[in-house]
């Protein structure tokens, strides 16, 4: 490969990467005025590194976080990262039952419990927000909504 096509190549990483940051910023800034506390799942990275190679270090999901707990700190929000051994996907919203096991694959199970249907992303979201809350000792959190002029 001649130089001039390296450098190229170069800048051309040079812009994904800018943009990417962009982005990154603009959602930061996005979600610290929407919400006062957000709560992330703690993921090991560099496991999921392994199992799904250079398409994790791609999405930078570690520089994201490190830029919105900057954007957050800097306008009084918080952020709450739950342990990533809690089974947020296995556990039941509606009634709480764990289940033994759950694979990859399954994306939508019905609990044996209370046979509600839970999306495997929905309710580990929805179980999130529920121990983020109790991290805080909060109690009915709800988005905040801007308020609309009549």
């Amino acid at each position: 490969m001649g130089k001039k096509r390296a450098s190229h190549l170069v800048r051309q990483h040079e812009k994904v990467v800018n943009r990417r940051r962009d982005w990154f910023w603009k959602l930061a800034h996005q979600l610290t005025d929407q919400f006062d506390v957000l709560c992330f799942e703690t993921l090991k990275l560099k496991g999921m590194q392994r199992l799904w190679g250079r398409k994790i270090g791609d999405l930078a999901f570690g520089e994201f976080i490190e830029i919105l707990d900057w954007v957050a700190v800097k306008k009084g929000k918080l952020i709450v990262f739950i342990d990533q051994w809690y089974p947020s996907s296995k556990t039941c919203f509606h009634c709480g039952h764990v289940l033994e096991k759950l694979e990859l694959d399954i994306r939508e199970w019905r609990c044996p419990s209370c046979s509600s249907i839970n999306g495997r992303d929905e309710n580990a979201s929805l179980n999130i927000k529920r121990v983020g809350a109790s991290t805080l000792k909060l109690d009915g959190v709800r988005q905040v909504f801007p308020a609309t002029v009549v």
